[in-house]
């Protein structure tokens, strides 16, 4: 009997000591930002680039919202396709334990084209993108298929990749 309560007390005080223990503190390592060229200076006429980068809207079939050559402003109101949005923006996924789903991704952006010097031409390029998040609960019958039900949607805004802004600089500074 007692061989069995020393057990206990030395079982109790095992407990005692591990529950009364300071937390381990976790260290959580955020990703690095990511960092996206958004500008470049090019050594091409203000006019040239201008015109390049109309050409790159009609070739992409990006329609045209705002134009502005004074100011050097163009922009764009889109939608984006499936395949474009994986390759240009990342969306987080809000709810861990639901099921989500990710639709109608939407895309702006604007370039504004700046004249330095007569050979010497800076571009900018602004993207935001976004998309639908709709969050489904699911109901598990043991018979028939499992039912989704919607229980709530909303627009969230998505991250650039940087490769848009690449794509478009890379075009621009060519001269295509």
């Amino acid at each position: 009997m007692k061989s069995s309560s020393k057990i206990i007390g030395v079982l109790f005080l095992v407990f005692v000591t591990v529950s009364c223990s300071a937390p381990k503190k976790t260290v959580v390592q955020q990703a690095a930002p990511r960092v996206i060229q958004k500008d470049r200076i090019i050594s091409r006429p203000f006019d040239a680039v201008w015109q390049t980068a109309i050409e790159w809207f009609a070739t992409h079939n990006t329609p045209i919202k705002n134009l502005d050559k004074s100011s050097g402003l163009i922009s764009t109101e889109y939608s984006v396709s499936i395949g474009d949005a994986l390759k240009y923006m990342e969306c987080a996924r809000s709810s861990v334990s639901k099921s989500v789903q990710l639709t109608n991704y939407t895309g702006n952006f604007n370039v504004i084209i700046k004249k330095l010097a007569d050979n010497s031409t800076k571009i900018n390029v602004n993207v935001f993108f976004g998309c639908t998040q709709n969050i489904y609960k699911e109901q598990l019958h043991l018979f028939i298929p499992n039912e989704t039900t919607l229980i709530s949607s909303a627009r969230i805004n998505c991250s650039s990749t940087g490769t848009l802004e690449k794509e478009i600089l890379d075009y621009l500074e060519a001269g295509n």
